[in-house]
């Protein structure tokens, strides 16, 4: 009856906790992507916000008049065997530079163990554990994006991503749901997304067809003149064509790049080692392509009539759910997914990843059944060529154990070198001037029709967009039949143009042998922080002006400086004891004895007329003073440190701050350093116990102990008290100051740099402060971190990547600082402006040299410089 209907949307939203009291508009049944793993869920349509919540549906009814039915939770059960954390390859390509791995070693009788796994729900019979109901909160405020999607080739699914890049692909019952949904959604306020533009604020309502194509022009121009990433533009054609990181049957694809995997050494300004842009993978080898030809003709010869499926090129695709899991299956959750598809047991040895060269060879020339592409993770992450779950995958026909994949001779064993060249080959200028032939294959004209059959480019037709309605399958088993090969086999991504692509502008840096000064602007998108336009083997910061810190000081023991921002060219800076909120250019102050903070004016506005004023008090956030804090970056979180060691997480609403998590590691002494990045959702915190701990913000767990290298050798009681912690926005490094030691972690706690052996500072030389810069991994010369010293001193450190050293590039002399540095912020969109602050209240603002401002000789030198580094043959350090 109704009542019951009642109580089953009351238990739900009851457990929701909508904060406003809202009530749902209606409500769908959809099913919630995660690779291959397919949830049936509800979907509650709000005001202001989506709830999507796991393990229910709707019966007997529609919407908010159907019935609710609790689902099970599937189970599965895995055999899989593990390798001892002892275990030692004997194949030399295998050897990495973890210690574990040792060349030349034999593998024991017992060095495998033997004992089945099983997951542990399949033992596991209890009604409390056989649902599992999770929901998720997409508010319209949060919302950046929203994609329409296809999910079994057919127009039925939305993806959501966030302000943070967190994304979310249903998949509704039908199209007319999913248009009702993105209706919605379109029409209401979502201030932080991309439809938010100027363009559209005079209209109440979205065309979603035109916003994406304008979008989509406005992306390829950008690329065009220099202005974004191969790798950036790439990721976007990807997203417009429908790929998704949530569907394994339509991960993102990219190509492979280079054609060389046999050499010691590679040059990146040869054109030999890369690969053809202009073929498909099938077409890179001659007699392999005359084989693709033949059976096409062969196929074209014996079509009859339309109702027959087309002839086609390959029988297999270059982009599907088993070749992804192949790539990525020594890493957690694709392990698992792998098992899934394999049916609770890994693939066959033979055929698993587990050499780069060998899958290139396979893919180019030697296999007729293998015409993959790759994924993007070989342009960005190392981890997935190791084996650091020690998985037992077994040993190949010809008698080599798989384990870590085998990398080329010239990544000299290290999956981050390969990684790192890789990346620079797909920024290379022959990529550059020759990615748009690829884009024309995968998403463009030679996608279909003639163009692709004179390009040796098309598949069997149920993987194309459009070539099959799903719903217009009555017989059960050709349904799914159908599904099966849609997602097996693999899915062209939606075609995005029907002319070519344009070409990329690739500059000539040099005219008649001196730095052209017209190119420079196509080159800042791929400039490293603080490293000079141009020239970006030099590092050299010019001091543009200094001025004296005055708001909030009030009641501080000194003049020290806390925090600063570039506001309209000007600096904008603030007390030791204070942080600044940098979206609304207010402050937090701490360090009171009311063991809470309060809010303040930092910059004039319309609405707040006085800077300094007390906007908001908060009392008793701890138990005992705060020490530091740290607001994110765009200010919807604050987290605090206190003298008790505790660490605390607040979101911040409008004049609120709402407490999320206590968070307790910390031995003893305060917390006396704090940032945190939301796109990674990591807070690290650093203490006086030497201590610097990781963060889960979102789940407010404890990730790791970074273990850092501090100095040894003083007997000061503070000698490894943290001094300062800082990360890397963009993929997530940790800069650690502990004591007179610098150290460079990875997000997953690997050291990757600390000061060579035996260097030391004198006391009055040793660092006070500093700050990871936004430096890609990829880079060969940029300036990874900044440390300020005692001495007023401010050095820029790179890294030698094959020693794990931090290189001094440049100093910043002390001719405005005399005192200890006690702040450092960058700026600028590619970070080339340094704020710098003092215990003295000073506050100076230092940018790039600019090679503009040289003289005749000064720019010949450093052309000379670059030549010399463009003509080299290309090694890695």
């Amino acid at each position: 009856n109704e009542d019951e209907v009642a109580s089953n949307y009351d238990l739900i939203i009851g457990l929701l906790q909508v904060s406003d009291g809202d009530l749902p508009l209606k409500c769908f049944n959809v099913k919630r992507c995660t690779g291959l793993e397919v949830i049936q869920a509800l979907l509650l349509l709000y005001r202001n916000s989506i709830y999507i919540i796991d393990g229910f549906e709707i019966i007997d009814g529609k919407s908010l008049k159907g019935k609710i039915n609790r689902l099970e939770k599937a189970t599965s059960t895995y055999y899989i065997n593990l390798r001892s954390k002892g275990f030692k390859s004997t194949a030399s390509s295998d050897i990495y530079k973890q210690d574990e791995i040792i060349s030349n070693s034999k593998i024991s009788g017992d060095a495998c163990d033997k004992n089945r796994i099983k997951d542990k729900t399949s033992q596991v019979s209890s009604e409390e554990i056989s649902y599992q109901h999770r929901s998720k909160k997409i508010a319209f405020n949060d919302i950046y994006a929203v994609y329409r999607r296809r999910y079994q080739l057919q127009q039925n699914a939305l993806e959501f991503y966030d302000v943070i890049r967190n994304c979310t692909l249903v998949a509704f019952t039908c199209n007319a749901e999913r248009e009702e949904v993105l209706s919605s959604v379109l029409s209401s306020s979502l201030p932080n997304s991309i439809f938010n533009s100027s363009v559209l604020s005079a209209s109440t309502s979205i065309n979603y067809n035109k916003f994406m194509k304008s979008l989509r022009h406005k992306i390829t121009q950008q690329w065009v003149n220099g202005k974004l990433t191969n790798f950036d533009f790439i990721m976007q054609l990807n997203t417009f064509a429908g790929r998704s990181y949530n569907d394994l049957t339509q991960y993102p694809v990219f190509p492979w790049v280079l054609a060389d995997y046999e050499s010691e050494d590679i040059d990146l300004t040869n054109p030999a080692v890369y690969r053809d842009l202009s073929k498909p993978m099938g077409a890179q080898n001659e007699l392999r392509a005359k084989q693709f030809q033949e059976r096409y003709e062969a196929l074209h010869s014996n079509f009859i009539n339309e109702n027959e499926p087309p002839p086609f090129h390959y029988g297999t695709h270059y982009s599907c759910a088993a070749y992804v899991l192949n790539y990525l299956i020594r890493l957690e959750p694709f392990s698992r997914l792998a098992l899934n598809l394999q049916g609770g047991r890994f693939d066959l040895p033979d055929r698993l990843f587990h050499d780069v060269g060998a899958s290139w060879r396979s893919a180019s020339k030697d296999n007729l059944q293998d015409v993959r592409e790759l994924i993007p993770e070989f342009f960005y992450l190392p981890e997935f060529f190791n084996n650091s779950n020690m998985f037992d995958f077994g040993t190949t026909q010809n008698g080599k154990v798989v384990h870590h994949v085998s990398l080329p001779p010239w990544a000299k064993g290290d999956p981050k070198r390969f990684v790192r060249i890789h990346r620079q080959a797909l920024e290379s200028d022959y990529v550059s001037r020759n990615l748009h032939k690829w884009v024309d294959l995968i998403f463009g004209y030679k996608q279909r029709g003639r163009e692709a059959i004179s390009s040796l480019n098309t598949f069997i037709h149920v993987t194309y967009e459009g070539s099959v309605n799903i719903d217009d399958i009555d017989d059960p088993v050709q349904r799914d039949s159908t599904i099966s090969q849609i997602q097996n086999f693999g899915q062209i991504p939606s075609r995005l143009e029907r002319r070519p692509f344009p070409t990329k502008n690739v500059p000539n840096l040099f005219k008649e042998n001196i730095i052209d000064l017209n190119a420079l602007p196509c080159l800042s998108h791929l400039n490293p922080p603080l490293c000079i336009l141009g020239a970006p083997h030099k590092s050299c910061l010019l001091t543009c002006f200094w001025d004296t810190c005055k708001i909030g000081m009030t009641g501080q023991i000194d003049s020290s400086v806390g925090d600063m921002c570039l506001v309209r060219g000007s600096i904008l800076g603030v007390g030791k004891t204070c942080c600044l909120i940098l979206p609304s250019k207010k402050y937090y102050r701490f360090g009171c004895s009311n063991n809470g903070i309060s809010v303040h004016v930092g910059l004039v506005s319309a609405r707040h007329r006085e800077v300094n004023r007390v906007i908001s008090l908060h009392d008793n956030m701890h138990r005992a003073i705060i020490t530091t804090a740290k607001s994110s970056a765009d200010g919807s979180w604050l987290i605090t440190g206190c003298l008790d060691a505790s660490v605390r997480i607040w979101r911040s609403r409008g004049h609120k701050l709402i407490l999320k998590s206590t968070l307790c590691g910390h031995e003893m002494g305060q917390i006396t350093s704090i940032d945190v990045c939301v796109t990674f959702g990591t807070i690290v915190t650093g203490g006086a116990d030497g201590n610097i701990l990781l963060w889960d913000l979102f789940t407010s767990t404890f990730l790791r102990k970074l273990i850092h290298t501090s100095e040894s050798i003083s007997t000061s009681p503070f000698a490894k008290e943290v001094i300062s912690v800082s990360l890397n926005h963009k993929n997530g490094n940790i800069l650690a100051v502990v004591g007179s030691s610098i150290n460079l972690f990875d997000i997953n706690g690997n050291l990757i740099g600390d000061l060579e052996p035996g260097s030391m500072f004198s006391d009055n030389e040793a660092p006070s402060c500093g700050i990871a810069t936004n430096c890609p991994d990829w880079t060969e010369y940029g300036v990874v971190a900044v440390t300020g010293h005692k001495n007023g001193y401010v050095r820029l450190w790179g890294i030698h990547h094959g020693n794990k050293i931090l290189i001094m590039r440049h100093i910043v002399p002390n001719s405005v600082h005399s005192c200890p540095i006690t702040c450092l912020r960058l700026s600028g969109e590619n970070q080339d402006t340094l704020l710098i602050g003092d215990k003295s209240g000073k506050i100076s603002m230092c940018k790039s040299l600019q090679l503009e401002n040289l003289s005749q000789e000064e720019l010949s030198i450093y052309s000379q410089e670059m030549i010399s580094l463009r003509s080299s043959k290309f090694t890695m350090t």
